[in-house]
């Protein structure tokens, strides 16, 4: 009777630990699943800025174009469209997840916008001055500040995209071992309580 009394509890035990570990398994998987659907929120994050780039980095290439071709119609009828278009753009830049570098650049890339308002609402005053050389080199500088500050944002996005997919693998592979080595203990455990169970039991001496 002794015997039967301590295989049971063996059996007992072991069934808690193996359902114990069957229990954290499953909240490791959720885990896993919840860490790539956030992984993928973030990365969705980066796409969208990078659109937003994008977007911005067309209507910049308006403007360069309307300066190199001198051309007046643009600053009296298509600029304040296409500057109240960018101010959207870089409002819902700024409402995304920045880091520290993109908010610098992202400030940086206001206020050469800024400046380059200020240098278009000359025209409307003089549409000559768009052939003024001070007028044409300031143009040109805010200009080609723009255009730096978006290639850094640019490539900010690249190399933030990649670490958080490094970083993601890394968590992936260590979350994978350790599900890895609960499915072995689970394993063996079954094993150990099907013999604990199905080991014929020695007759107690009279």
């Amino acid at each position: 009777m002794k015997n039967v009394v301590n295989k049971i509890k063996w059996a007992g035990g072991l069934l808690f630990v193996f359902f114990l570990i069957l229990a954290t398994n499953l909240l490791d998987r959720r885990h896993i699943e919840g860490v790539r659907n956030s992984v993928a929120t973030i990365y969705e994050d980066r796409l969208i800025v990078k659109n937003l780039i994008y977007n911005i980095s067309t209507l910049t290439e308006e403007k360069r174009i309307a300066f190199l071709l001198s051309d007046t119609d643009f600053y009296t009828k298509k600029s304040t469209i296409i500057n109240d278009s960018i101010s959207i753009l870089l409002d819902n830049f700024s409402s995304t997840s920045l880091t520290y570098n993109e908010k610098k650049y992202l400030e940086r890339l206001r206020n050469d916008f800024k400046n380059i308002e200020k240098i278009e609402k000359q025209t409307l005053n003089d549409n000559a001055i768009i052939k003024n050389k001070e007028w044409r080199d300031n143009m040109k500088i805010q200009l080609s500040y723009l255009r730096k500050n978006l290639d850094n944002l640019a490539v900010i996005q690249v190399e933030e995209g990649k670490r958080e997919l490094n970083r993601v693998n890394r968590a992936f592979s260590t979350i994978d071992l350790f599900t890895n080595i609960e499915i072995m203990f689970l394993i063996v455990i079954g094993i150990i309580v099907q013999i604990i169970i199905l080991y014929p039991v020695k007759k107690e001496k009279e």
